[in-house]
């Protein structure tokens, strides 16, 4: 008898715990989430607030809706390191056009649809070429972010005025706010981030093209076999990844009414981090938007418990090596519950 599957004294095979894991990627983490959070509102003092928790709410959601685009090409077996550079442009883009009078409107599509392009390219790029998603998206994040040198003329972009557009993508979240004990300083750009994880979930759960993504990622030769227009999935993609790090730009300037050449710099490998944490396979064909939600959460909740906790060798500056020790740690777990899968 495998030593994974334990049976009841009435012949009911039960599942093990690794079995139970590997039928949900989103469980483990999950779990892990707050198993943290018990530990961190026990253990911290401070951890336990309005304060704290919305503050980890806010640090989140623009990273979070870069690890939607991510997710869904790290599902469908590719990788995008441009995104921190199309984060910049479409802060650019949306700062520029509001300094010359453009409507809102037109300034936040602008904003959107020129980075969904880049995004296109980079698809269309890696389906001309055959070269690795890797090394396009390595190449074209330099090439993006001097692109956007050239846009700005390397300046920084500040806005004194506040408009009430700026407050619609990321002003403060006075109607939860008020309802809320003293200290909460929730953001509109919860709303956007929500908004997004539900669009996404859906279509990658509830659609055909979201099947498609799956079998891209899982076999590619075998869904071409089925029909599967495995090149449009994945140029498809790569152009919604881009548009959501156009969104996640138009979020940051609205916040900071402030974007530099190098706004976004590191963010698509914090995005990389947060969907492995959130349980997406990096070879692909596995993984969820709701994982995407649960992994920035718990990176975020991280930072915020580390911080608090004040330990010496590890300040703000050096949380990147907690960061990798965490992606290691659900690089393995995704590995063995991958196993786990196979052998069923």
């Amino acid at each position: 008898m495998s030593s994974e599957v334990a049976v009841s004294k009435t012949g009911t095979r039960l599942r093990s715990p690794r079995h139970m894991l590997a039928d949900s990627a989103t469980l483990g983490p999950f779990l892990t989430l707050l198993v943290l959070f018990v530990l961190f509102s026990l253990f911290i003092p401070k951890f336990l607030s309005w304060r704290s928790v919305s503050g980890i709410v806010n640090a989140a959601t623009p990273i979070g809706i870069v690890t939607i685009g991510v997710t869904l090409l790290m599902i469908c077996g590719e990788f995008d390191l441009s995104v921190g550079s199309l984060v910049a442009l479409g802060g650019y883009v949306f700062a520029m056009l509001l300094l010359a009078g453009a409507p809102p409107a037109l300034a936040a599509l602008l904003a959107v649809a020129l980075p969904a392009l880049f995004g296109l390219l980079n698809g269309l790029l890696l389906v001309w070429t055959g070269i690795p998603s890797f090394i396009v998206t390595l190449g074209t994040r330099s090439i993006y972010r001097g692109i956007v040198w050239l846009f700005s003329g390397g300046t920084l972009i500040q806005m004194l005025e506040r408009p009430a557009v700026l407050a619609l993508f990321n002003g403060r979240l006075d109607v939860l706010n008020e309802l809320l004990p003293k200290g909460a300083n929730f953001r509109t750009s919860l709303i956007w981030f929500l908004l997004a994880v539900l669009v996404f979930q859906y279509l990658l759960t509830r659609t055909t093209f979201g099947n498609h993504i799956f079998a891209a990622g899982g076999n590619a030769q075998a869904a071409a076999a089925q029909g599967v227009n495995v090149s449009r999935v994945k140029v498809i993609s790569f152009a919604f990844s881009g548009a959501l790090a156009g969104l996640t730009g138009i979020l940051l300037f609205s916040q900071f009414r402030t974007v530099r050449v190098t706004t976004g710099a590191g963010m698509e490998l914090s995005a990389i981090a947060a969907a492995v944490v959130g349980g997406t396979a990096l070879n692909g064909g596995v993984g969820s938007i709701w994982g995407a939600l649960i992994g920035v959460l718990l990176i975020s909740m991280l930072r915020t418990g580390v911080i608090l906790m004040d330990i010496p060798f590890i300040p703000a500056d050096n949380f990147e090596a907690v960061v990798g020790a965490t992606i290691v740690g659900a690089a393995v777990l995704n590995t063995w519950l991958g196993q786990g899968r196979a052998k069923r």
